[in-house]
């Protein structure tokens, strides 16, 4: 079987898109590729800025990871900035993930500080 492009995949028992449909939808969706190497960039700089964000923790004494006032910060401030086009609800659970994702980040690097093994790479995520 000869596998086809990323554009013209349907799901099991779709189906397939006409030539016509799938060159026009092409360019949107080579753009929404791009789009997501660029998520996938930032959400890892963002773990290196939590990774950080742990090391002051630590530094500092605090002995949470969690704090509760920012995340709400976080929610309201994604939530004013939204245009309205992706439905509220779902933005929020996706910033939730996010955070506690975050959170993980935080909790790793404190066990691994603990047992001696490096916290957070050198530098800033190469783009």
């Amino acid at each position: 079987m000869t596998p086809r492009p990323d554009h013209a995949r349907t799901a099991a028992g779709a189906e397939p898109l006409a030539a016509e449909t799938a060159a026009a939808l092409a360019p949107m969706r080579d753009r929404i590729n791009a789009i997501d190497r660029e998520i996938v960039s930032l959400l890892n700089e963002r773990a290196l800025l939590a990774l950080e964000i742990g090391k002051v923790k630590q530094a500092t004494g605090r002995r949470t990871v969690r704090d509760a006032a920012r995340e709400a910060e976080v929610i309201e401030r994604v939530t004013s900035a939204s245009a309205g086009l992706f439905p509220e609800p779902e933005l929020v659970a996706l910033y939730r993930k996010l955070i506690a994702s975050m959170r993980r980040v935080q909790h790793a690097q404190k066990r691994g500080a603990a047992g001696g093994a490096p916290a957070v790479p050198d530098g800033p995520p190469q783009r």
